[in-house]
């Protein structure tokens, strides 16, 4: 089959794509090829960067060949938002729907005056009950598979036709002989009268030469690239980067899409009520630590912070308990500073205990000082990696605490306590847990600690990101983002920050399975 992915035609292996036939990209290829546009060849046509499928078929064709294990993007491009959004999208998997085992020949089923056809003195009262079990057991593989459905439409809307929605037109332009394709759908979504699309549009209000002139290729196609996914070809709710480009390159760049109406900077990619005090303050502080994490995520979503929600351990817990991908940002006068716990914490089920030591990623950041004292751990916002060992998590009860390596009661949450590498303490106290969260513990093994360290020391020569070693913070805040192949649930989009938007339609996968078949 061929497929116009941004302008480029590329032939694409049936074959290949029943490899990999539940992840979303070949599922919306090879189930639903008539629910994608046409171009105006007939061809159909994929809302996508061109260089981005090009390097999705090659990895496609390494794996086909037994050359790989995985379909992956080369390391050039794995960090690079241009690839791996669309990479960690595609790539998603749509679970098989298991139907119930069959009934075994001894399966007893009654007759009408209610004795069992077997003979076997059954009560008719035991027979329903175990139909209805097994009725409410493919009810729960039924919803479950609906929702795994509608996911993967929800997620593959943007790409697709839809019965009830807007124009699928395909607008093109060249750039030295290259074609760049958008649909206009996507190009709306920026704005009625945004740069972008009346220089795309072929009909008034436009420009009257097709051709891009004055813009180098290269910064034309990332600003079309970056348009597209802002525009809503990212799953709802998604924090969307820009593209990676040299820095020597980034000033040309930022002036080329400010022409184009985009913005590189950022508005904050979160939504902060007036009225609060915010420990992550700025758009390029959440910018800065939002892309310490090497993976697509959600815009953060606040989930417990002191000063409304106090400090106190159970409210800490009804909270954040059993969430993944947790940035915590913590002040303590004038110093900023947290980590980013990327798996649950998950308290024990007796209140007594502990969850024991867990292993998750873990990184820790510091951000700048605000206000005098200027002198902090980092004068720029800094990522501070850890030792694999050193990355665990361990959750006392609400009746517990967490232990230090010498079996002393310390805690209610200790993070990265594993190893030497540093340790944080929520809710520390030198005889057990403190009355609450405030009271905290953070150091860091001075080895683990990036250049531009210009922070303290405590006795043993670890660097601190407090001003003490122990010390009561003033205000904890604890954040939401969903990462990597769990995608965005939100229902709605949220307009990106660097420009406005509408929201996306809600999307019913049941208006998208008629188009099955050609139809």
């Amino acid at each position: 089959m061929l497929i116009n992915a941004g302008g480029v035609l590329f032939p694409v292996s049936r074959s290949a794509l029943q490899l990999i036939k539940r992840r979303y990209i070949a599922v919306l290829l090879l189930c639903f090829p008539d629910a994608l546009p046409r171009d105006e060849g007939g061809q159909f046509y994929l809302e996508v960067s061109p260089a981005y499928f090009e390097a999705f078929l090659d990895g496609l064709t390494l794996y086909e060949t037994n050359r790989t294990d995985t379909v992956q993007l080369p390391a050039s491009k794995a960090s690079d938002p241009a690839y791996n959004e669309y990479h960690a999208l595609f790539m998603r998997t749509l679970s098989p729907f298991q139907a119930l085992p069959q009934k075994g020949s001894g399966a007893v089923t009654p007759n009408l005056d209610g004795t069992a056809c077997d003979g076997k003195d059954k009560a008719i009262a035991d027979v329903v009950e175990e139909s209805l079990g097994e009725l409410e057991r493919l009810m729960k593989r039924l919803t479950r598979g609906r929702e795994e459905l509608s996911g993967f439409f929800s997620a593959m809307q943007p790409f697709m036709k839809g019965q009830d929605d807007g124009d699928v037109e395909v607008l093109s332009l060249e750039v030295l002989g290259k074609k760049v394709s958008m649909l206009k759908r996507t190009l709306q979504r920026l704005g009625s009268d945004h740069p972008l699309l009346t220089r795309f549009s072929n009909t008034p209000p436009c420009w009257g030469d097709r051709r891009v002139r004055q813009t180098p290729t290269r910064h034309f196609v990332n600003t079309v690239d970056f348009a597209r996914r802002i525009g809503g070809t990212m799953p709802a709710g998604q924090f969307v980067r820009p593209p990676a480009m040299e820095e020597s390159e980034c000033g040309l760049f930022k002036e080329d899409l400010m022409m184009y109406g985009l913005s590189y900077s950022y508005s904050p990619p979160v939504d902060l009520p007036a009225g609060n005090e915010w420990i992550i303050k700025s758009a390029d502080e959440w910018v800065a630590v939002l892309n310490m994490i090497h993976t697509s995520i959600c815009k953060p979503s606040l989930v417990f912070k002191s000063s409304s929600d106090g400090f106190k351990y159970k409210a800490f817990l009804d909270k954040v308990a059993g969430k993944s991908g947790l940035p915590f940002a913590i002040k303590h006068h004038t110093r900023r500073f947290g980590c980013f716990v990327d798996g649950p914490l998950t308290p024990p089920q007796d209140p007594t205990k502990t969850s024991g030591i867990c292993r998750v990623p873990i990184f820790f950041f510091s951000l700048p000082t605000i206000g005098p004292p200027l002198s902090g751990a980092y004068e720029r916002t800094t990522k501070i990696e850890l030792p694999s060992e050193s990355q665990v998590v361990e959750v006392a009860g609400t009746s517990g605490v967490v232990k230090s390596d010498k079996g002393e009661p310390r805690g209610n949450v200790a993070i990265a306590r594993g190893g030497a590498g540093g340790v944080l303490w929520l809710g520390y106290g030198d005889l057990g847990p403190a009355a609450d969260l405030s009271r905290c513990q953070q150091w860091m093994a001075k080895k683990h600690l990036p250049a531009g360290y210009t922070g303290g020391y405590t006795g043993e020569d670890h660097g601190i990101l407090a001003e003490y070693l122990n010390f009561t913070c003033s205000e904890l805040e604890v954040w939401h983002v969903e990462t990597g192949s769990r995608g965005c649930r939100s229902k709605a989009a949220a307009a990106h920050p660097a420009v406005g938007g509408r929201p996306r339609k809600r999307w019913s996968f049941m208006s998208c399975l008629p188009l099955r078949g050609g139809k």
